[in-house]
């Protein structure tokens, strides 16, 4: 606990940058040892400015940090320092990587399991609401990770899409991990907080400074495999986003969308550019799922029927021949969770194994 307390008191020195704080960990191992350092010290070896060594020797009071640590149990948030097992791998080697991060919610989430950032305008077309919303609730109903900034617009409808199949979600914070912005996503906020997960590298009480937010975006893009586009202009955020993916190395999706207007103008350059043209969730999921596009239909008949590979999968496929054909039925005679048999049904459907209408299951 007490070095908490000065991993605390580090990650709030805010006239500190994030990258001069990289440097000070890199020279001096530990918060508590940089703590201990004069000012004459850091003088000497130049590390900080001069406005900020007056600062520095200001900020020394641990009192702050205990309110905060004392807040911190109160409110089951937990601090992720990168000493800890729990942060995030993919983060540790990005340009200027977060020295702790601030968690509430599910941390399995940020285990190894595929992620797929969304992103998009915070004024985005009806059009793109509902791309983002299908997309986040396909990809989630297969178990893909969906993370995205917990802004308003596409951000907020991609976390709402993957709550409604029971998917995992992230929200990477542009503010401190208690301030909710913007307010309108006060509900959004608390059930992340309760049945996903939020994350913050801003100290507590962290307002949503205009710098934050490109701040955080390498966060975002550094927590998942893929980021996916689904409509942007020319000059925005979604695209620093990708540019940090880009320089990370990862897959860069874009939905396309109408030439004549300027909302989509900047996933049209990026398809211009290289990146990967999407129209279905099958499009992404073929480069981390075995996607099988061509199955032969020209068999008919139960024995020309493709076998699933997974356990689960093959016990709801023998249930569904012997005539179980409802989700309810499959629940009670296979005595999975409904969503755990939502996402066996969506993984088969994907694979052409089978459909679903109105509720019926049936052979491809």
């Amino acid at each position: 606990m007490e070095e908490l307390l000065y991993w605390i008191w580090f990650v709030g020195l805010e006239k500190i940058s994030i990258k001069e704080k990289n440097v000070l960990l890199d020279r001096f191992d530990s918060p508590r040892c940089i703590h201990a350092l004069s000012g004459t010290a850091l003088t000497k070896a130049h590390l900080l400015r001069e406005e900020q060594l007056a600062y520095f020797e200001q900020s020394k009071s641990l009192e702050p940090a205990r309110r905060a640590r004392d807040y911190l149990v109160r409110q089951e948030i937990q601090l992720l320092t990168r000493e800890d097992a729990r942060f995030p791998e993919s983060l540790k080697n990005i340009y200027t990587p977060p020295v702790a991060l601030f968690a509430k919610g599910q941390l399995s989430l940020l285990e190894e399991s595929v992620k797929i950032a969304i992103v998009g305008s915070r004024n985005p077309t009806v059009m793109g609401k509902r791309y983002a919303e299908t997309f986040a609730r396909e990809l989630a109903a297969v178990g893909i990770t969906v993370v995205s900034g917990l802004a308003a617009g596409i951000d907020g409808q991609s976390h709402w899409g993957s709550l409604a199949e029971l998917g995992g979600t992230i929200g990477v914070l542009g503010t401190g991990i208690d301030v909710c912005y913007p307010r309108a996503n006060q509900k959004l906020f608390e059930r992340m907080s309760r049945e996903a997960l939020i994350l913050s590298e801003f100290a507590l009480g962290a307002k949503p400074l205009p710098y934050h937010f490109p701040q955080r975006n390498r966060i975002i893009s550094g927590l998942a495999q893929g980021v996916l586009v689904v409509e942007a202009r020319k000059k925005s955020g979604s695209l620093i986003t990708v540019n940090h993916a880009l320089e990370q190395g990862k897959n860069v999706y874009v939905i396309p969308g109408a030439i004549s207007e300027p909302q989509w103008a900047g996933g049209n350059q990026l398809l211009k550019e290289g990146a990967k043209l999407v129209t279905d969730p099958r499009d992404v999921l073929e480069d981390f799922i075995v996607v099988d596009r061509h199955k032969s239909n020209a068999i008919s008949g139960a024995t020309a029927h493709k076998l699933p590979a997974d356990p689960d999968e093959r016990a709801l496929y023998e249930l569904i021949q012997n005539g179980y054909r409802s989700i309810d039925e499959l629940v009670v005679q296979s005595g999975l969770p409904v969503n755990a048999v939502n996402s066996l049904l969506t993984m088969m459907e994907i694979e052409e194994i089978i459909t679903v209408e109105y509720g019926n299951i049936i052979f491809v």
